[in-house]
């Protein structure tokens, strides 16, 4: 009996929200949209190409302590394996487990050496992202437009809607550097 009454209430809340469909879209505004291809933004821009160069200075600077880690280990490695045979088993496992120890800590930097870079990357692309808002908006808004959308979520548009090339001289104009600052790795 409870299940007929549960029924008939879902069909007369459908029934309801189905009437006034025509009513509620006649409520809503015109889609004015414009287009912006947001992937051109974050490769284009001044501030983008800044952040990939200062990143790449960084990933050379680390990228030479992890080559000079790997080389001392290698040789370290070769003289570990050298003397191996003249050691007791005790002194070789105590030499074995040092070793590994220098190992696990030369990852433990390569990681943290990336991992900082990566937070520095997203710390400078959110101040891109913040740059954007306003300027998104104050285009939106010179044009009469409601609704953004990006080059990927749109199979077909007439050019005149995009706004890659306005808003990239914005933002070049108003963000045309960011300082990437990359956490010091111990």
């Amino acid at each position: 009996m409870m299940r007929k009454s549960l029924h008939a209430a879902l069909l007369g809340v459908a029934l309801a929200v189905g009437a006034a469909a025509p009513a509620l879209a006649e409520n809503l505004p015109q889609a004015a949209p414009l287009i912006v291809n947001y992937e051109r933004l974050q490769t284009a821009s001044k501030a983008a190409q800044d952040v990939r160069r200062q990143v790449q200075a960084v990933q050379a600077k680390y990228q030479a302590v992890i080559d000079k880690d790997l080389q001392n280990l290698k040789a370290e490695e070769k003289k570990l394996r050298d003397a191996a045979p003249k050691l007791s088993d005790a002194e070789r496992d105590k030499r074995q487990k040092a070793f590994e120890a220098k190992v696990a800590e030369a990852q433990r930097r390569a990681q943290a050496s990336n991992k900082a870079i990566s937070e520095a990357v997203d710390a400078a692309g959110a101040k891109v992202r913040e740059a954007l808002v306003p300027i998104f908006s104050e285009i939106m808004t010179s044009r009469g437009s409601n609704l953004l959308l990006g080059t990927n979520e749109v199979l077909y548009f007439d050019p005149k809607l995009e706004i890659t090339g306005e808003v990239l001289a914005a933002l070049d104009a108003q963000l045309p550097s960011i300082k990437v600052e990359v956490a010091p790795v111990k």
